[in-house]
């Protein structure tokens, strides 16, 4: 008899408690809630985004439309006709009435057409360098080179 007033081992635990029918119903109705929630916030982005996209490219085309107009003015203030327009009646300028071509009998200078200063200042440092008998900078570098 001793063996029967031993106590019962524990029941072996399972998994976890039993899910009753409700709470179960309730896991899924919020799991649905939830899905179609994260679908219309999603489609709302998606039209907000494209509302924008909209606006953009209205403003866009606006834009385009004031350069076009712009380009236009700008072809119009510069055309010739505008120009001379301008030149007779705000400031009051006339075309010229002869032409005056002046000839020049004298013979086009030979060589360089520098002035003489400029002239002797160049010719200068070559005619001291070979009237020394030096040769150029150069050269005397290269001779200090070993072997060339």
């Amino acid at each position: 008899m001793a063996a029967l007033h031993r106590p019962a081992l524990p029941a072996p635990r399972t998994f976890g408690r039993r899910v009753s029918g409700r709470t179960m119903l309730v896991g899924a109705a919020l799991l649905a809630v939830t899905a179609a929630t994260l679908q219309v916030n999603q489609f709302s982005r998606a039209t907000s985004a494209s509302y924008t996209i909209d606006t953009l490219a209205q403003e866009r085309a606006l834009k385009q439309a004031q350069n076009h107009e712009l380009e236009g003015e700008v072809a119009r203030l510069a055309s010739l006709g505008r120009v001379e327009w301008d030149a007779r009646a705000r400031l009051g300028l006339v075309p010229a009435q002869r032409t005056v071509y002046l000839t020049v009998n004298q013979p086009v200078p030979q060589g360089q057409s520098l002035p003489l200063r400029y002239q002797q200042q160049a010719a200068a440092p070559s005619a001291a360098g070979k009237a020394a008998g030096h040769p150029p900078f150069w050269k005397r570098l290269l001779k200090l080179i070993p072997f060339f």
